[in-house]
């Protein structure tokens, strides 16, 4: 199923204010306890039980996790595939306006949510596929998957990001990726400029978010989190951590109850 989907699950017992968080895949975020508070243009939308946030894949998003007198837990459903331009061509043709990533959830939605996460390891990538495009078909006629995918080819910093999240540990060189995509040096440095980008900038956005996805799971020390994330120097994690999020590794980790 790694080939279809991927599952996160994040918690805590205390608020939880990140910014610049990285959604490296097109995500569905489900709060099923407490809310998330997302910061949008001017404005906050507030997510709990009730309604689902969309997000693009390569997205930053700045938010509050609130437990709110309980325990926050939420579930990120990220799409590993993408659906056709013909359905994303329809959900701009349904969209309406002045539209957010929020997106109310209806019967259908959830229906499809728990097909999806509950298909068994053992069914074909082609079924699991038809799965998940029933739900793409869903949005599509709600004018929402637009807000999942846009209708344009793999940009370099999701071809980055896709291959060093097969393992975000991994001493990638740039020349070890010019290598793998068969590219030189110049012509990969020239196509990220071209999107705003660096290769450093990239791989440090994977490594942070594959951080707190390992974070929910058990308290790692920051020297162990330091190279599971692929960083010789504990110093030089623990800075891009707070430069990223706004706060260091140990604040983040007393807002969580690890069992």
């Amino acid at each position: 199923m790694n080939s279809i989907i991927q599952l996160n699950y994040y918690n805590g017992i205390q608020p939880q204010r990140l910014r610049n968080v990285p959604i490296i895949y097109p995500s569905i975020f489900w709060i099923q306890q407490g809310e998330k508070q997302l910061q949008w243009q001017n404005d906050w939308i507030s997510f709990n039980s009730k309604n689902w946030l969309l997000s693009h894949g390569n997205a930053s998003l700045t938010f509050i996790n609130n437990p709110n007198q309980s325990q926050f837990f939420s579930t990120q459903l990220s799409f590993l595939i993408r659906p056709s331009d013909a359905l994303i061509e329809r959900s701009l043709e349904n969209q309406q306006v002045d539209q957010t990533p929020e997106y109310i959830i209806d019967g259908t939605a959830k229906y499809l949510w728990q097909s999806i996460i509950t298909m068994p390891k053992d069914i074909k990538p082609n079924v699991q596929q038809h799965i998940v495009n029933a739900l793409f078909e869903h949005f599509a006629n709600s004018g929402q998957l637009h807000q999942l995918f846009t209708v344009r080819n793999l940009s370099w910093r999701d071809k980055l990001t896709q291959y060093f999240n097969e393992d975000p540990k991994a001493n990638h060189s740039i020349e070890s990726v010019c290598e793998h995509f068969g590219l030189s040096k110049s012509t990969l440095i020239r196509r990220l400029k071209e999107e705003n980008t660096q290769f450093r900038e990239v791989l440090a956005q994977l490594r942070m978010g594959y951080a707190l996805s390992l974070l929910q799971n058990k308290p790692y020390s920051q020297i162990e989190l330091a190279h599971l994330c692929g960083y010789k120097s504990e110093l030089r994690f623990a800075q891009r951590f707070q430069h990223q999020f706004g706060l260091t590794l140990k604040q983040y980790q007393k807002t969580f109850e690890y069992h």
